[in-house]
């Protein structure tokens, strides 16, 4: 714009005032609305009342100043109470309404411990959140989100979230046992307790770097039953100011986590203490160990996904980080203000400690330590709270008054309402995990209890899909890791997971009527009938090799869940084929020498000289039955399901379905002995029905092991889990390379698969797990 002169004048933008006082806001635009409600009040003849014809059809029209109160009188828990002047105590002592104190004790978040429903189960932190969104299960003293809801489908979806983003598994339910004592002490415990265990551990186990497997079993005896696999880590070794230890590694203090399944967690530390009791009673240095359960004092967090590494950048800010002090010097991780860098360098089973912001705070600067910080090894001290999510929301709410210059005054009920154990910085423990199917990394996030949920909202809010329990096993079952319990029958936890499957199941058939119920099959599987195998005959052609006859399969002795022996590593592999056969079986443990290998055994002409069939084993009948876990993959179609029962076939089998022939109608149990393959006895276990009818007999299979986890609906390459015996294996294996050309002998053997309510066998793959990896330890 220009003046009378000509000369250009500058625009003036009004400056906003710096406080807005709404009292003289309101006295300005008073004319004008009382010009829109006159107006308004002419259109409606003065009747605001809401038109009949535009009510909703719900109560939520009803503002009546009776209802109202009425609420108000339901939520202090004084509805249709007497007169005060007539009984007053009892309206003082009348307690608030269920749904009050209900949403009064799940709000709340102690610094240890779970909260418990009436019947004594434990509830997660998450429980809220699950309940809302999941069918919730009772298992192993928890309430726990079993999956979503629904008919259990969705696993489809769950490898596209695997493959193109993460999910998350709230893991709260394992438990940490803490050993304290000298290393000299500790070494000569869990020796005792775990297999396998050395002292010779590597370095970077002992300096705390990365955290190693194990299987817990008791101490009183030798071959006594396993409780269950678990992970250990070594508290590091801190460092003074002029870089020495502190301690000496031998005779100085040292702290140890032993993690446990919730379905093991009293039985492994009953074993633990009753071990540590027992040293310190044969040998006084060791009485000084203690034992600690820390269960309600930590949380755990699963992130699976080809994007979690990722997730984990976006969400976690470093307040600062420490050294970790590993053997190789080029491996030590050093201080970073990014998130990335850690994934990295971190190796497979390494563990990190960070310390981070809260990740609900408003900015993402990085703070300094309070004097509220505590280390997660010192838990016993008490571990502090987050910031309650009330005193979160004024802040949040101040701040967006600040953004309208509204006030810039702090209000006083902010700080007055923060808890005293309270801390905006939480310290964890990230565990770098091995990789599922290549590209996908796995994270577990150790975290203090009460941080739990502090974690899990905002990673759902930046796309982390939640999973439950069937989920989790989908994927280990994807991955080819064993889920513990159901793929552990060695363990007490595994019979006490199927009684409680079995009583659901037949909850389930007594509602159903009587015209659509099925036949039973048998849960848990008949693992005994495995012995009936053995009674194949050795003296048959090998191309029409067949079983023996009824009365030596009969005569042997049934298997008792004492008598079954799962090697779960290479070592205890090759100490059992060495005790029966003086190690001359055609199995391969996992060698670390990259010159001793699978490929190496095969291409000799001199491994089946030996006559598995004819050597002394077979007539020790009262031995333990040694089973290995194998990955199953179907020949060519079928689908294996849980609980499916694996066969050893005949050369003509196999011939049948390799040679691309369509005929294998022959392949299949009669539809009239399907129902009676496994006979339920009065004692309540169930057993093999061998075959009476000769044709029955001819079509007959004999089970050597059966499937723990089937296939994943939707998987690319689908493959399941089994065990198998381990000397039926290697009999399978001499026979199908006796038969080929030495150029023409597989890694994988031969096996029939067949579903129990199905009467077709299928063709499939068998991959020893111990001839690829020296440990089959690792679980979710």
């Amino acid at each position: 714009m220009t003046t009378d002169d000509g000369s250009k004048q500058l625009k003036c933008h009004a400056i906003p005032p710096g406080e807005l006082l709404v009292q003289k806001f309101t006295e300005s635009r008073a004319p004008e609305l009382d010009s829109l409600y006159s107006t308004i009040a002419t259109r409606l003849n003065n009747d605001f009342r809401s038109q009949r014809d535009k009510r909703r059809r719900t109560t939520s029209f009803d503002n009546r100043a009776s209802k109202t109160r009425f609420r108000t009188k339901q939520k202090v828990g004084i509805l249709n109470q007497p007169k005060r002047d007539e009984n007053l105590e009892k309206i003082v002592s009348k307690a608030p309404p269920r749904h009050i104190r209900r949403k009064k004790e799940l709000n709340n978040n102690l610094e240890s411990g779970f909260g418990s429903s009436g019947d004594g189960t434990k509830r997660l932190r998450t429980h809220v959140w699950h309940a809302k969104r999941f069918t919730m299960i009772k298992r192993w003293g928890f309430h726990l989100p079993l999956g979503l809801h629904g008919r259990g489908k969705g696993s489809r979806a769950l490898l596209k979230w695997l493959k193109n983003g993460t999910v998350i598994h709230d893991a709260s339910y394992y438990s940490a046992v803490q050993l304290q004592g000298t290393q000299d002490s500790l070494f000569a415990i869990l020796s005792t307790v775990m297999s396998p265990f050395s002292s010779s551990d590597s370095e970077n186990v002992l300096s705390g770097g990365i955290y190693a497997s194990s299987m817990l079993h008791h101490a009183e005896a030798i071959n006594s039953r396993t409780i269950a696999p678990v992970i250990y880590m070594w508290r590091p070794i801190q460092q003074s100011t002029d870089g020495e230890l502190e301690c000496d590694r031998t005779k100085g203090f040292r702290q140890l986590w032993i993690w446990i399944h919730a379905a093991a967690l009293t039985e492994g530390y009953n074993a633990l203490k009753s071990a540590c009791e027992s040293q310190g009673k044969a040998n006084e240095d060791f009485a000084s160990v203690r034992c600690i359960s820390l269960e309600g004092q930590f949380g755990t967090i699963e992130v699976i996904g080809s994007k979690a590494s990722q997730l984990l950048q976006n969400i976690l800010h470093p307040v600062s980080r420490r050294v970790i002090h590993l053997s190789d010097k080029s491996s030590v991780l050093r201080n970073s203000s990014s998130m990335g860098a850690v994934g990295e360098h971190i190796p497979c089973s390494g563990i990190f400690p960070l310390t981070v912001d809260d990740p609900r705070a408003l900015t993402k600067e990085n703070t300094r330590f309070d004097a509220n910080y505590t280390d997660l090894w010192d838990a016993e001290k008490g571990l502090y709270c987050p910031v309650e999510e009330s005193v979160l929301c004024m802040e949040k709410h101040h701040q967006r008054l600040l953004s309208f210059c509204l006030t810039e005054k702090t209000p006083a009920d902010i700080n007055a309402s923060t808890r005293i154990h309270s801390s905006r910085i939480c310290p964890i423990m990230l565990l770098r995990r091995n990789n599922l199917m290549d590209s996908v990394t796995r994270w577990t996030i150790i975290l203090p209890l009460s941080w739990v949920k502090a974690f899990w909202v905002p990673l759902v809010s930046i796309g982390a899909r939640a999973i439950g329990l069937r989920e989790m096993s989908w994927v280990s079952c994807e991955a080819g890791i064993p889920n513990f319990p159901s793929e552990f029958p060695e363990c007490d936890s595994y019979s006490s997971l199927m009684e409680a499957e079995v009583a659901a199941m037949d909850q389930e058939a007594a509602l159903r009527p009587a015209s659509v119920k099925t036949f039973s099959i048998p849960v848990p599987p008949p693992w005994n009938c495995v012995r009936l195998a053995f009674g194949m005959n050795p003296n048959e052609s090998k191309t029409t090799q067949i079983c023996s006859n009824e009365s030596d399969a009969v005569a042997e002795p049934a298997l008792s869940d004492n008598d079954i022996v799962v090697a779960r590593s290479s070592r205890m592999l090759s100490a059992f084929l060495s005790a029966i056969n003086d190690g001359r079986l055609p199995l391969f443990p996992y060698f670390s020498d990259k010159n001793t290998c699978l490929s190496k055994y095969m291409k000799d002409e001199k491994i089946l000289d030996h006559d598995p069939v004819t050597d002394s084993f077979l007539g020790n009948r009262c031995r333990k039955v040694c089973f290995v876990r194998v990955i199953l993959q179907a020949y060519k179609e079928g689908a294996i399901e849980d609980g499916a029962v694996v066969c050893a076939p005949r050369l003509a089998d196999i011939k049948l379905w390799t040679s691309g022939s369509n005929n294998k109608g022959e392949l299949q149990v009669p539809q009239s002995s399907i129902a009676t393959y496994f006979v339920k006895q009065d004692s309540g276990k169930w057993e093999f029905q061998v075959p009476e009818d000769t044709a029955a007999m001819e079509s007959n299979r004999w089970p050597i092991g059966f499937v723990t986890s089937g296939f994943v609906q939707g998987s690319k390459k689908p493959l399941a889990g089994g065990l198998c015996d381990a000397v039926l294996l290697a009999r399978l294996r001499h026979e199908q390379w006796s038969s080929v050309p030495l150029k023409q002998r597989k890694k994988e053997i031969y096996v029939l698969t067949r579903n129990l309510r199905s009467t077709a066998y299928r063709l499939a793959l068998a991959r020893i797990v111990l001839e690829h990896q020296q440990e089959d330890l690792d679980y979710i």
